[in-house]
Protein backbone atom coordinates (compact mmCIF):
# COMPACT_ATOMS: atom_id res chain seq x y z
CA UNK A 1 0.00 0.00 0.00
CA UNK A 2 1.33 3.47 -0.76
CA UNK A 3 1.45 6.01 1.87
CA UNK A 4 -0.20 9.23 1.42
CA UNK A 5 1.22 12.19 3.38
CA UNK A 6 -0.84 15.64 3.36
CA UNK A 7 1.75 17.36 5.53
CA UNK A 8 2.84 20.28 3.57
CA UNK A 9 6.15 22.81 4.50
CA UNK A 10 6.97 25.78 2.84
CA UNK A 11 8.79 25.95 -0.51
CA UNK A 12 12.32 27.02 -0.36
CA UNK A 13 13.79 28.65 -3.86
CA UNK A 14 17.20 26.21 -3.18
CA UNK A 15 14.49 23.50 -4.62
CA UNK A 16 16.42 21.40 -1.91
CA UNK A 17 13.93 20.79 0.80
CA UNK A 18 13.24 17.45 1.93
CA UNK A 19 9.79 16.80 3.47
CA UNK A 20 11.21 13.87 5.48
CA UNK A 21 13.75 14.11 7.43
CA UNK A 22 14.33 10.39 7.95
CA UNK A 23 13.59 9.78 4.30
CA UNK A 24 16.60 8.51 2.00
CA UNK A 25 15.18 7.66 -0.77
CA UNK A 26 16.85 4.58 -0.94
CA UNK A 27 13.53 2.75 -0.78
CA UNK A 28 13.48 -0.32 -3.28
CA UNK A 29 9.63 -0.78 -5.48
CA UNK A 30 8.00 -4.25 -5.77
CA UNK A 31 8.31 -6.14 -9.56
CA UNK A 32 4.15 -6.20 -9.78
CA UNK A 33 4.57 -8.46 -12.51
CA UNK A 34 7.43 -7.52 -15.36
CA UNK A 35 7.48 -3.73 -14.05
CA UNK A 36 10.73 -3.69 -14.30
CA UNK A 37 10.84 -0.91 -17.22
CA UNK A 38 8.52 1.35 -14.76
CA UNK A 39 10.41 0.96 -11.73
CA UNK A 40 13.71 1.77 -13.34
CA UNK A 41 12.28 4.71 -14.45
CA UNK A 42 10.56 5.73 -10.93
CA UNK A 43 13.56 5.95 -9.54
CA UNK A 44 15.24 7.75 -12.09
CA UNK A 45 12.80 10.72 -11.43
CA UNK A 46 12.69 9.76 -7.81
CA UNK A 47 16.53 11.19 -7.77
CA UNK A 48 15.45 14.41 -9.58
CA UNK A 49 16.05 16.71 -6.96
CA UNK A 50 13.76 19.79 -8.10
CA UNK A 51 10.55 17.34 -8.72
CA UNK A 52 11.27 15.11 -6.07
CA UNK A 53 11.20 18.86 -3.30
CA UNK A 54 7.84 19.83 -5.88
CA UNK A 55 5.53 16.69 -4.96
CA UNK A 56 7.34 16.46 -1.55
CA UNK A 57 6.45 20.04 -0.51
CA UNK A 58 2.78 19.53 -1.85
CA UNK A 59 3.49 22.14 -4.44
CA UNK A 60 2.34 20.24 -7.48
CA UNK A 61 -1.32 20.37 -5.75
CA UNK A 62 -1.88 24.21 -6.86
CA UNK A 63 -1.08 23.41 -10.44
CA UNK A 64 -3.00 19.86 -11.00
CA UNK A 65 -4.92 20.12 -13.91
CA UNK A 66 -8.21 18.41 -13.49
CA UNK A 67 -9.40 19.21 -17.61
CA UNK A 68 -7.04 16.76 -18.99
CA UNK A 69 -7.93 13.18 -19.58
CA UNK A 70 -6.09 11.75 -16.55
CA UNK A 71 -7.67 14.54 -14.98
CA UNK A 72 -4.65 14.86 -12.72
CA UNK A 73 -4.64 11.31 -11.37
CA UNK A 74 -1.36 10.69 -12.97
CA UNK A 75 0.68 13.43 -11.10
CA UNK A 76 -1.20 12.53 -7.85
CA UNK A 77 -0.58 8.61 -7.76
CA UNK A 78 3.45 9.34 -8.72
CA UNK A 79 3.47 12.47 -6.03
CA UNK A 80 1.72 10.03 -3.48
CA UNK A 81 5.12 6.81 -4.80
CA UNK A 82 7.44 9.44 -4.79
CA UNK A 83 6.57 10.70 -1.01
CA UNK A 84 6.53 7.06 0.18
CA UNK A 85 10.24 6.39 -1.05
CA UNK A 86 11.10 9.38 1.09
CA UNK A 87 9.31 8.63 4.00
CA UNK A 88 12.23 6.70 5.80
CA UNK A 89 9.29 4.14 6.70
CA UNK A 90 9.48 1.12 3.99
CA UNK A 91 12.25 -0.96 2.84
CA UNK A 92 10.28 -1.40 -0.55
CA UNK A 93 6.71 -0.22 -1.86
CA UNK A 94 3.86 -1.40 -4.19
CA UNK A 95 3.29 1.63 -7.08
CA UNK A 96 -0.46 -0.41 -7.36
CA UNK A 97 -2.32 2.26 -7.73
CA UNK A 98 0.45 4.55 -10.38
CA UNK A 99 -0.01 1.35 -12.29
CA UNK A 100 -3.43 0.67 -12.50
CA UNK A 101 -4.10 4.68 -13.47
CA UNK A 102 -1.20 4.25 -16.24
CA UNK A 103 -2.90 1.19 -17.71
CA UNK A 104 -6.54 2.97 -17.71
CA UNK A 105 -4.76 5.44 -20.47
CA UNK A 106 -2.36 3.26 -21.95
CA UNK A 107 -3.91 -0.25 -22.85
CA UNK A 108 0.08 -1.63 -23.21
CA UNK A 109 0.85 -0.78 -20.02
CA UNK A 110 -2.01 -2.83 -18.69
CA UNK A 111 -0.91 -6.94 -18.71
CA UNK A 112 2.18 -8.43 -17.65
CA UNK A 113 4.27 -8.00 -20.57
CA UNK A 114 7.51 -6.40 -20.52
CA UNK A 115 7.32 -2.93 -22.26
CA UNK A 116 10.10 -0.75 -23.12
CA UNK A 117 11.31 2.30 -20.33
CA UNK A 118 12.18 4.71 -22.65
CA UNK A 119 8.19 4.79 -24.45
CA UNK A 120 6.38 4.50 -20.59
CA UNK A 121 9.35 7.74 -19.80
CA UNK A 122 8.19 9.63 -23.00
CA UNK A 123 4.40 9.14 -22.22
CA UNK A 124 4.72 9.89 -18.60
CA UNK A 125 5.99 13.11 -19.24
CA UNK A 126 3.75 13.93 -21.75
CA UNK A 127 0.58 13.01 -19.24
CA UNK A 128 2.52 15.12 -16.47
CA UNK A 129 2.98 18.16 -18.29
CA UNK A 130 -0.70 18.22 -18.83
CA UNK A 131 -1.99 17.05 -15.38
CA UNK A 132 0.02 20.08 -14.32
CA UNK A 133 -0.27 22.93 -16.26
CA UNK A 134 -0.38 26.53 -15.30
CA UNK A 135 -1.16 29.90 -17.01
CA UNK A 136 1.90 32.75 -16.92
CA UNK A 137 2.11 35.68 -18.53
CA UNK A 138 3.23 35.77 -21.91
CA UNK A 139 6.68 38.19 -23.06
CA UNK A 140 6.06 40.35 -25.46
CA UNK A 141 7.01 38.86 -29.29
CA UNK A 142 8.59 42.02 -30.33
CA UNK A 143 11.22 42.00 -27.66
CA UNK A 144 12.09 37.58 -28.87
CA UNK A 145 14.38 35.95 -31.51
CA UNK A 146 13.34 33.46 -33.69
CA UNK A 147 13.86 30.77 -30.90
CA UNK A 148 12.46 31.95 -28.32
CA UNK A 149 9.20 33.43 -30.67
CA UNK A 150 8.77 29.46 -31.24
CA UNK A 151 9.15 28.44 -27.92
CA UNK A 152 6.89 30.92 -26.45
CA UNK A 153 4.34 29.99 -29.08
CA UNK A 154 4.73 26.04 -27.97
CA UNK A 155 4.34 26.94 -24.15
CA UNK A 156 1.37 29.45 -24.26
CA UNK A 157 -0.94 28.75 -21.69
CA UNK A 158 0.52 25.43 -20.69
CA UNK A 159 3.69 25.77 -18.54
CA UNK A 160 4.14 22.99 -16.08
CA UNK A 161 7.16 22.50 -13.64
CA UNK A 162 7.82 19.27 -15.82
CA UNK A 163 7.87 21.37 -19.28
CA UNK A 164 10.45 24.05 -17.28
CA UNK A 165 12.60 21.09 -16.42
CA UNK A 166 12.99 18.63 -19.07
CA UNK A 167 12.04 20.09 -22.06
CA UNK A 168 14.26 21.76 -24.91
CA UNK A 169 14.14 22.83 -28.11
CA UNK A 170 15.82 21.34 -31.64
CA UNK A 171 16.31 23.87 -34.67
CA UNK A 172 16.09 22.27 -38.05
CA UNK A 173 17.31 23.97 -40.68
CA UNK A 174 17.16 23.06 -44.19
CA UNK A 175 19.41 25.17 -46.67
CA UNK A 176 19.45 24.87 -50.70
CA UNK A 177 22.70 23.90 -52.09
CA UNK A 178 21.90 26.26 -54.88
CA UNK A 179 20.73 29.48 -54.14
CA UNK A 180 21.85 28.60 -49.87
CA UNK A 181 18.24 30.13 -48.64
CA UNK A 182 17.06 28.20 -45.67
CA UNK A 183 14.26 27.41 -44.20
CA UNK A 184 14.08 26.92 -40.30
CA UNK A 185 11.78 25.35 -37.78
CA UNK A 186 11.54 24.41 -34.35
CA UNK A 187 10.20 21.32 -32.45
CA UNK A 188 10.35 20.59 -28.68
CA UNK A 189 11.82 17.56 -26.91
CA UNK A 190 11.74 15.61 -23.71
CA UNK A 191 15.01 13.87 -24.52
CA UNK A 192 17.14 13.09 -27.40
CA UNK A 193 16.81 9.77 -29.18
CA UNK A 194 20.46 9.07 -30.39
CA UNK A 195 21.11 6.79 -33.15
CA UNK A 196 24.51 4.48 -32.45
CA UNK A 197 27.44 4.23 -34.61
CA UNK A 198 27.12 1.45 -36.89
CA UNK A 199 29.17 -1.56 -36.66
CA UNK A 200 30.40 0.37 -33.63
CA UNK A 201 31.39 -2.09 -30.70
CA UNK A 202 32.88 0.91 -28.48
CA UNK A 203 31.56 4.18 -28.96
CA UNK A 204 30.92 7.61 -27.04
CA UNK A 205 28.34 10.05 -26.37
CA UNK A 206 29.83 12.83 -28.01
CA UNK A 207 30.01 10.26 -31.14
CA UNK A 208 26.10 9.57 -30.42
CA UNK A 209 25.40 13.41 -30.75
CA UNK A 210 27.52 14.21 -33.39
CA UNK A 211 25.63 11.39 -35.37
CA UNK A 212 22.30 12.97 -34.55
CA UNK A 213 23.53 16.49 -35.33
CA UNK A 214 24.73 16.03 -38.72
CA UNK A 215 23.43 17.03 -41.77
CA UNK A 216 21.70 14.85 -44.52
CA UNK A 217 21.14 15.20 -48.04
CA UNK A 218 17.40 16.26 -48.90
CA UNK A 219 16.89 15.12 -52.90
CA UNK A 220 13.95 17.39 -54.48
CA UNK A 221 13.41 19.94 -52.21
CA UNK A 222 10.99 22.12 -52.90
CA UNK A 223 12.70 25.56 -52.59
CA UNK A 224 10.89 28.29 -52.06
CA UNK A 225 13.40 30.56 -53.55
CA UNK A 226 14.29 28.61 -56.60
CA UNK A 227 10.70 28.10 -57.15
CA UNK A 228 12.03 24.51 -58.08
CA UNK A 229 13.02 20.92 -57.50
CA UNK A 230 16.55 21.56 -55.37
CA UNK A 231 18.69 19.21 -53.22
CA UNK A 232 18.83 20.78 -49.99
CA UNK A 233 20.59 20.51 -46.82
CA UNK A 234 19.08 19.26 -43.72
CA UNK A 235 20.75 20.30 -40.40
CA UNK A 236 19.44 19.84 -36.46
CA UNK A 237 20.89 22.18 -33.82
CA UNK A 238 19.93 22.30 -30.04
CA UNK A 239 18.22 25.95 -29.51
CA UNK A 240 17.54 25.65 -26.10
CA UNK A 241 18.71 23.27 -23.76
CA UNK A 242 16.67 21.72 -20.39
CA UNK A 243 17.97 22.03 -17.00
CA UNK A 244 17.61 18.24 -16.74
CA UNK A 245 18.59 16.76 -20.37
CA UNK A 246 17.54 13.03 -20.89
CA UNK A 247 19.25 11.15 -23.27
CA UNK A 248 18.02 7.87 -24.91
CA UNK A 249 20.39 4.87 -26.91
CA UNK A 250 18.32 3.59 -29.74
CA UNK A 251 19.82 -0.07 -29.18
CA UNK A 252 16.66 -1.81 -30.53
CA UNK A 253 15.95 -2.18 -34.48
CA UNK A 254 14.65 -4.30 -37.17
CA UNK A 255 16.81 -6.93 -38.20
CA UNK A 256 16.60 -6.42 -42.12
CA UNK A 257 16.79 -10.27 -42.61
CA UNK A 258 13.44 -10.91 -40.37
CA UNK A 259 11.66 -7.60 -41.52
CA UNK A 260 7.95 -9.21 -42.30
CA UNK A 261 8.58 -10.78 -38.45
CA UNK A 262 9.31 -7.84 -36.98
CA UNK A 263 12.10 -9.36 -35.18
CA UNK A 264 14.22 -6.87 -33.18
CA UNK A 265 17.76 -7.34 -32.05
CA UNK A 266 19.59 -5.19 -29.66
CA UNK A 267 23.34 -3.56 -30.12
CA UNK A 268 25.45 -4.07 -27.09
CA UNK A 269 27.53 -0.88 -28.00
CA UNK A 270 29.56 -0.28 -25.11
CA UNK A 271 29.26 3.96 -24.76
CA UNK A 272 31.50 5.70 -23.13
CA UNK A 273 29.73 8.78 -21.64
CA UNK A 274 30.96 11.59 -19.26
CA UNK A 275 29.52 11.30 -15.44
CA UNK A 276 30.48 14.87 -14.91
CA UNK A 277 31.62 18.08 -16.61
CA UNK A 278 29.69 17.04 -20.05
CA UNK A 279 30.10 19.70 -21.86
CA UNK A 280 27.16 20.94 -24.90
CA UNK A 281 28.49 23.71 -26.09
CA UNK A 282 30.05 22.07 -29.15
CA UNK A 283 26.21 20.37 -29.73
CA UNK A 284 23.69 23.83 -29.31
CA UNK A 285 23.70 27.17 -30.55
CA UNK A 286 24.05 30.04 -27.95
CA UNK A 287 21.31 28.58 -25.80
CA UNK A 288 20.14 29.49 -22.37
CA UNK A 289 21.00 28.16 -19.43
CA UNK A 290 23.99 26.02 -18.33
CA UNK A 291 25.45 23.86 -21.19
CA UNK A 292 27.44 21.90 -18.39
CA UNK A 293 25.99 18.56 -17.09
CA UNK A 294 26.54 15.99 -13.94
CA UNK A 295 24.86 12.52 -14.54
CA UNK A 296 23.04 11.81 -11.69
CA UNK A 297 20.83 8.67 -13.23
CA UNK A 298 20.97 5.54 -15.98
CA UNK A 299 18.22 3.31 -16.74
CA UNK A 300 19.72 -0.10 -17.79
CA UNK A 301 18.23 -2.60 -19.84
CA UNK A 302 20.33 -6.15 -20.14
CA UNK A 303 18.81 -9.12 -22.38
CA UNK A 304 16.13 -9.05 -25.35
CA UNK A 305 13.29 -7.18 -26.18
CA UNK A 306 11.55 -10.10 -25.43
CA UNK A 307 12.87 -11.56 -22.03
CA UNK A 308 14.88 -8.20 -20.87
CA UNK A 309 15.18 -6.50 -17.36
CA UNK A 310 15.40 -2.88 -15.69
CA UNK A 311 17.44 -1.43 -13.55
CA UNK A 312 18.61 2.26 -12.60
CA UNK A 313 21.39 3.49 -10.88
CA UNK A 314 20.94 6.84 -9.19
CA UNK A 315 23.53 9.33 -7.88
CA UNK A 316 21.85 10.19 -3.82
CA UNK A 317 21.52 13.83 -3.48
CA UNK A 318 21.62 13.66 -0.07
CA UNK A 319 24.77 11.18 0.49
CA UNK A 320 26.67 11.61 -2.85
CA UNK A 321 26.84 8.25 -3.65
CA UNK A 322 25.82 5.94 -6.45
CA UNK A 323 23.12 3.35 -6.05
CA UNK A 324 22.06 0.42 -7.98
CA UNK A 325 17.91 0.15 -7.75
CA UNK A 326 16.71 -3.65 -8.92
CA UNK A 327 13.20 -3.49 -8.37
CA UNK A 328 12.97 -4.07 -4.79
CA UNK A 329 16.86 -4.52 -3.95
CA UNK A 330 18.77 -1.27 -3.22
CA UNK A 331 22.73 -1.26 -2.94
CA UNK A 332 25.62 1.04 -2.73
CA UNK A 333 28.02 1.10 -5.90
CA UNK A 334 30.63 2.29 -6.90
CA UNK A 335 31.09 5.75 -9.66
CA UNK A 336 33.33 3.06 -12.26
CA UNK A 337 30.28 0.64 -11.91
CA UNK A 338 28.03 3.26 -13.97
CA UNK A 339 29.08 2.64 -17.62
CA UNK A 340 27.86 -0.45 -19.15
CA UNK A 341 27.14 -1.73 -22.37
CA UNK A 342 23.60 -1.57 -20.69
CA UNK A 343 22.93 2.33 -20.30
CA UNK A 344 19.64 2.81 -21.88
CA UNK A 345 18.78 6.56 -20.92
CA UNK A 346 20.88 8.59 -19.52
CA UNK A 347 19.86 11.80 -16.99
CA UNK A 348 21.92 14.95 -16.74
CA UNK A 349 21.37 17.75 -14.77
CA UNK A 350 22.48 21.10 -15.82
CA UNK A 351 25.03 22.83 -13.13
CA UNK A 352 24.70 25.68 -11.34
CA UNK A 353 26.84 28.71 -12.29
CA UNK A 354 29.98 28.91 -10.65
Amino acid sequence: MVLKVKVRLKYSQNHIVWLFKRGRGLTGLKNLGNTCYMNSIIQCLNNTAILVTYFCNGQYLEHVNRSHSTRGAIAEELAAVVRALWSGQYRFIAAKDLRSEVGKHQRSFRGNEQQDSHEFLTILMDWLHLDLQFTIKPPHKETLGASERAWHEYTKSKESLVLRLFYGQIRSTVRCTVCRASSPTYDSFSNLSLELPPAAARCTLADCLKLYLNGETIPGWNCPNCKEKRDAVKKLDISRLPPVLVIHFKRFYVDPKEYMCNAYRKKQTYIDFPLEDLDMRQFSLHCPGNPIYNLYAVSNHYGTMEGGHYTAYCKSSVYGKWYKFDDHLVSEMSSGEVRSSAAYILFYSACKPS
